[in-house]
């Protein structure tokens, strides 16, 4: 495995934005990220571990210390007793049409959504009332120190679109344990071809999806909306007149141009008592 200098993050974000890091590896194996962590110990450097970076804004200047991307080197699957276990840089979307040939689901109602398996237990992805960390049993993760152990279901702290590691910068997620179930395959392709459909209408521009989390009580996007701030653009960077809670890169957006209209959302939100929380992860320097 290569440990890369000064790799732009642009060629590894939805968004296509984001200065360089500083180092950059993409794993292949377990022993792969043991190295990695062993390198970043000796160069006392900072760890960010990155997935399919569908979630992620890099700051224009990039980021210090070292980025492992777990990503589709770092994929398999297996099936056995009514469980499927799945490495972290498996695509989500990937696993769903591969359980699905075998007539077998459970949480096909997440076709469509971009990311990798690890990134959708970071951020416990969710459409349609599921999410996938219902579905989880365990992961067996490492520490920064290169020490492996299982979490179980319940240390897993999932709550909408939360998990531990949101709150754990020193765990990695190697691989989970998740229930499967056995499906008619024409149910599980109908579910699939419905869920992939609703996601085409929404916006085709780079973006991270939806920027925030749902406020109680309502909906990101409807709260934007009644703001006034649909369709707003900041340099490259616009509030997507067709679902308010994307913001997208027109072209050549900075992370500067994004990030201004996150603030423009939470001070016009936060005037009304409403608090707006970005669902994506801000790495590097913004203020």
């Amino acid at each position: 495995m290569e440990i890369k200098e000064n790799v732009p993050l642009k060629d590894y974000t939805s968004y296509k934005i984001g200065g360089p890091a500083r180092f950059f590896c993409e794993p292949a194996s377990v022993a792969d990220i043991k190295n990695a962590l062993t390198f970043a110990e000796a160069q006392h450097l900072m760890v960010r571990v990155l997935g399919s970076g569908t979630n992620v804004l890099v700051s224009d200047a990039g980021v210090e210390g070292l980025v492992i991307r777990i990503g589709r080197d770092f994929s398999y699957l297996s099936i056995n007793n009514g469980s499927a276990r799945v490495a972290a840089g498996l695509p989500l979307d990937h696993l769903i049409t591969a359980l699905a040939s075998d007539g077998l689901g459970g949480f096909e109602q997440l076709a469509g959504i971009p990311g990798s398996v690890g990134g959708g237990i970071f951020m416990n992805a969710g459409a349609y009332g599921i999410t996938l960390g219902d579905f989880v049993q365990e992961s067996m993760v490492m520490d920064q120190r290169g020490r492996i152990k299982c979490l179980s279901q319940s240390e897993h702290g999932f709550s909408y679109r939360n998990s531990i590691f949101q709150h754990r910068d020193d765990l990695i997620i190697l691989e989970t344990l998740l229930t499967i179930l056995p499906k008619p395959t024409e149910q599980l392709a109908q579910t699939i071809n419905e869920s992939k459909e609703k996601r085409r209408r929404l916006p085709l521009l780079p973006s991270c999806g939806s920027t925030f989390r749902n406020p109680p009580g309502t909906y990101a996007g409807k709260v934007i909306e009644e703001l006034g701030l649909k369709g707003t653009q900041i340099g490259q960077a616009q509030i997507s007149p067709t679902h308010a809670n994307f913001i997208v890169n027109l072209g050549d957006a900075t992370a500067r141009d994004v990030y201004e209209l996150i603030k423009l959302i939470q001070n016009e939100a936060a005037a009304y008592g409403i608090t707006m929380k970005p669902e994506v992860r801000l790495w590097g320097q913004f203020e």
